[in-house]
């Protein structure tokens, strides 16, 4: 096989010849840091402890869980048309460019639609429940269909609802208002109404029945207003918390949203590393052979 290698190299004219050396050496400088990626972030994923969404702390956490749709409100997968959380669809035309000069067909599929869904979606781990931005996430879908129809060829993948997923990312609360605030938006919507209700405002609190509202009258419909929030607003009031899930703001941590598990995925980044670094090797031996076969240095 090597003999025929060298064969084939020593053949190629002047210009070929440097293509596939050009190409040789990218793949070369390429295939290493690519190596060093997959094995990091193999790293990453099997020394994060799994969190829970009730007690994660704020950062870079992993989390497992199902996923959801925000308020039961499934997405719908263009192409298949089944409901879902997130998708990505593309559609692909078949198209005949003619031949080259050496006999083969230069057909090809081209791209004419493609939509990935931006829509956040929850991941919920039995202790709570956590929006996932998937925008700018890597996203590993278990489900992908491809068929074809006239010249068209469609690819779908799609995360369904309530399908098992593990998530790498920033965790991040935002905390809902304090019981002083809503009592105190509260009193003001409720004082808004009563400026707009001018006669219920009179019926109310002109006490002197002199058809207008002083500073006096005005401090007692305030009063008014918010012993009715307070009351309105029970006494072990805690505010809500939204979580979200990000991209990491270390930009060395991955951030990947997952229908494989944990295992699953280390073990393909294991193999892709592998592979990333076979490829290094064998094109840079490769070049380096064209480089002495070229210029015999």
């Amino acid at each position: 096989m090597i003999d025929a290698v060298l064969t084939f190299t020593i053949s190629l004219d002047p210009a070929a010849f440097m293509a596939l050396l050009i190409v040789s050496a990218l793949l070369c400088l390429i295939s290493l840091p690519v190596g060093f990626y997959f094995i990091r972030h193999g790293r990453i994923m099997q020394d994060t402890p799994t969190s829970k969404i009730r007690s994660a702390s704020q950062g870079f956490v992993e989390l497992e869980g199902q996923a959801r749709s925000i308020d039961d409100k499934p997405l719908t997968a263009p192409g298949t048309r089944t409901d879902c959380v997130w998708y990505d669809f593309k559609a692909e035309e078949y198209q005949n460019k003619g031949w080259f000069d050496t006999g083969n067909r230069k057909d090809k599929w081209t791209t004419v639609s493609a939509d990935r869904s931006p829509f956040s979606f929850y991941i919920d781990d039995g202790t709570g429940v956590c929006a996932i931005d998937p925008d700018v996430a890597t996203v590993k879908a278990k489900f992908t269909k491809v068929w074809t129809q006239g010249n068209y060829r469609y690819t779908e993948s799609r995360i369904d609802e309530r399908e098992k997923i593990y998530c790498l990312g920033q965790f991040e609360t935002n905390q809902g208002p304090s019981r002083h605030k809503v009592i105190k938006e509260s009193t003001r919507v409720a004082l808004n109404q009563l400026k707009k209700d001018r006669k219920e405002l009179l019926r109310k609190f002109d006490t002197n029945g002199d058809g207008e509202i002083d500073l006096d009258e005005w401090n007692i419909a305030r009063s008014a207003a918010r012993v009715q929030a307070e009351k309105e607003v029970d006494d072990d009031y805690e505010p809500t918390q939204h979580h979200v899930l990000v991209k990491p703001f270390n930009r060395k941590n991955p951030y990947i949203v997952s229908c494989f598990g944990e295992d699953e995925l280390t073990s393909r980044y294991r193999l892709y590393s592998v592979g990333s670094f076979v490829t290094f090797l064998t094109t840079g031996v490769y070049s380096i052979i064209m480089i002495i076969i070229r210029w015999g240095i």
